[in-house]
């Protein structure tokens, strides 16, 4: 909406009722402005859910889905619309459609995520039918979308051919970045402030700890699935052991389910003097907290045709070399977006990422022009120049 209005569109955010609601708090505007006032007068919170109980109500509380006339009342009034979720099959079931749909889940979120794919396969009964009607409605709702956008060339892009539907190969702009942050460094803790300000390297990975085998999948669906944030522990290990700098840290989020087994590998490796936890924190300090650091982390997937998240987002928006793993070839990245990816610190193994560590700690000037271009890269591709692009397509 950012974007939007800085290129001169009227542009409106529209909020569900339970966006505030468990891990969807960390995003909400409050947490991603500092300048709230400002946009506050387009940001409009309705009386609608995002889930599914805007399609099949609340069986547990014994409450029925809003009525077509309900949804139209309140979603009716805009020259076109851009949603992810399940936006689709909740405009569907009042007559109207998206001009752009976007998902925001490999797979595509209640169509064909790995999780979805399980419970639709093995899940209990009941479960089983009703996610198989949610998942016909949202196939439906986006079907009648003008535009499907997509950048992931895994799971998703295997679903819409499933569904035989077509994507344009586009990027979400969902980190801006052209406003004026406070230099100061969202650290409450005076000792760990003390420690930030005199360390000498700093890396940040701001991403849920998400590596424990979920014996849920196989080995190999959990392989796609993990964050691999063993790897960056494994891989900061070795890093410490080669340049021996006890003032380097690694900068972790106190966020995921496998938060204490990472704790624990830490200890392990006897390098828990060298992490810093911090508390997940909201999306404009971590802006700070990365204006700060030297590296930014996004995530190891070995998903196939797989880019980066949100928290490489951030980084590149930040200026910061970013470690991830690329899911291409920079030959096969070039064939399937018509440019060159990032110069990003591309990762296969925690081996990997020991290298990269120790070849940006040692040559500071080429970690500088890296992420200089990373800023740069993000600026054209994604962040204002996408928004453009974005702008151009809902004209079209």
């Amino acid at each position: 909406m950012r974007y939007f209005r800085d290129l001169g569109a009227d542009a409106h955010l529209l909020r569900w009722r339970d966006d505030e609601i468990g891990s969807n708090s960390h995003f909400i505007p409050e947490n991603d402005t500092w300048n709230l006032d400002k946009w506050k007068p387009y940001v409009h919170k309705l009386p609608i859910d995002g889930s599914y109980y805007s399609l099949i109500g609340n069986p547990k509380k014994l409450r029925v889905p809003p009525t077509k006339k309900f949804l139209k009342k309140h979603l009716s009034g805009y020259d076109a619309y851009i949603g992810s979720g399940l936006t689709p099959s909740i405009l569907n079931r009042c007559g109207m459609s998206l001009d752009i749909f976007y998902p925001y889940g490999v797979g595509i979120e209640e169509v064909g995520d790995r999780l979805i794919r399980l419970l639709l396969k093995d899940g209990p009964i009941i479960k089983r039918s009703v996610f198989a009607y949610i998942r016909k409605k949202q196939i439906i709702g986006i079907r009648s979308a003008r535009f499907c956008i997509n950048l992931d060339m895994g799971l998703t892009r295997q679903t819409f051919e499933e569904l035989g539907i077509d994507f344009i190969r586009l990027a979400i702009p969902m980190v801006y970045n052209r406003e004026t942050m406070e230099d100061s460094v969202p650290i409450e803790s005076v000792d760990d402030a003390k420690k930030f300000d005199e360390s000498t390297f700093k890396i940040l990975s701001q991403s849920r700890h998400f590596w424990l085998w979920d014996k849920l999948f196989s080995k190999e669906e959990w392989e796609k699935r993990s964050k691999h944030k063993e790897w960056l522990i494994h891989g900061f290990s070795n890093f410490l052991k080669e340049v021996k700098d006890d003032r380097s840290i690694l900068i972790f989020m106190d966020y995921g389910k496998d938060v204490d087994a990472s704790k624990k590998l830490c200890s392990e490796l006897g390098i828990e003097q060298n992490i810093m936890w911090l508390p997940q924190m909201p999306r404009k300090n971590i802006m700070q907290l990365l204006k700060n650091c030297d590296i930014g982390v996004d995530q190891f997937s070995k998903e196939p045709g797989a880019l980066w998240g949100g928290t490489g987002w951030e980084a590149l928006a930040s200026g910061k070399p970013l470690l991830n793993s690329l899911g291409f070839t920079h030959e096969e990245y070039h064939k399937t977006f018509g440019h060159e990816p990032p110069p990003i610190l591309d990762v296969k193994s925690p081996e990997d990422i020991a290298a990269h560590l120790i070849d940006m700690y040692r040559n500071r000037d080429k970690m500088r022009v890296i992420g200089e271009k990373s800023g740069e890269w993000f600026n054209k591709y994604n962040g204002i120049g996408l928004a453009k692009k974005w702008l151009e397509l809902l004209s079209s």
